[in-house]
């Protein structure tokens, strides 16, 4: 039987592999947070300074061209990787259930309104990065999901063009930075 010195090292090792792993993953966090970063400013663009009816537009073009090149990264990668550490597993199935509520949220969409979905998206965002950041012991993903709730917050008292700026803050936080920072620890 192992001492608790030697199980804690087991799951330290663990925890490190699972590091070098999401690094890389960094090309979703990245992938998805530059993805969101243009249509939030492509959507405050065409809504204030061009005053498009259209001004929604660049979302369900953007998210479903982030949304093949991520299912053609996926298969790659699955194809090259022979198993997954328990700790994978465990974020594979948070993200999983991140995009699952993710789309439970956008259905709603048109019944609630935009002004008071997208808080509840920068939340949710919250929830992913602040979970894998705790999971992985990577800081920078913890504050990303500390500043995305604190964005949200400040999004329920916002109008909906202020939230198009919250929302860019709130993703470049949670997603372009550390997404930058563990794709630095790659290389």
């Amino acid at each position: 039987m192992k001492t608790a010195e030697q199980q804690m090292a087991v799951i330290e090792e663990m925890i490190a592999a699972s590091k070098g792993n999401l690094s890389d993953g960094s090309v979703y966090y990245l992938l998805w947070g530059w993805a969101v970063l243009i249509c939030a400013i492509s959507n405050y663009a065409l809504l204030n300074m061009v005053g498009s009816e259209y001004h929604w537009l660049p979302w369900p073009i953007g998210m479903t061209l982030a949304g093949f090149t991520s299912m053609f990264i996926s298969i790659k990668q699955s194809k090259e990787k022979k198993a997954n550490s328990y700790i994978e597993r465990m974020l594979g199935m948070l993200w999983l259930s991140f995009i699952i509520t993710l789309f439970v949220i956008l259905f709603g969409m048109v019944s609630l309104g935009y002004e008071a979905v997208y808080p509840i998206l920068m939340a949710l965002y919250g929830l992913g990065t602040f979970a894998s950041g705790g999971i992985l012991k990577f800081k920078p993903l913890m504050i990303g999901g500390i500043c995305s709730w604190a964005c949200a917050c400040v999004a329920y008292y916002v109008g909906f063009s202020d939230q198009l700026i919250l929302i860019s803050i709130a993703i470049l936080t949670s997603y372009i930075i550390p997404g930058h920072m563990l794709a630095a620890k790659k290389n």
